[in-house]
């Protein structure tokens, strides 16, 4: 599984267009193939913050989502309507619950 992670410090003025923006586009993202979720998630430290999470089942997936509209409005919305931007890419090699957990803490 392949993550990306955008994080977005809104300007003040602009929280309501950020919202309806991401709004508009989510459900497009969510529905293209290879895509395992797509969410936004507002920062409960910092309220103007948002954290844009994309998970793809692989390279190619994600590959042909950085090419589509949706992404290139995602990209611009956090240009104009954000002060900082921030955008971080990771390979997921085991996912699962406490049990995963565990057996990470203990293999370290």
């Amino acid at each position: 599984m392949l993550i990306y992670q955008l994080k977005i410090g809104i300007k003040q003025n602009k929280l309501d267009e950020f919202v309806k923006s991401m709004h508009s586009f989510l459900p497009t993202i969510c529905s293209q193939k290879g895509c395992l979720d797509f969410r936004a998630y507002q920062d409960c430290e910092r309220e103007n913050t948002y954290i844009v999470v994309g998970e793809w089942k692989t390279h190619q997936a994600m590959k042909k989502h950085f090419k589509t509209p949706d992404f290139e409005v995602l990209i611009g919305a956090a240009r104009v309507l954000g002060e900082t931007f921030e955008m971080k890419f990771a390979e997921v090699s085991k996912t699962g619950g406490l049990e995963l957990a565990r057996e990470q803490i203990a293999a370290q």
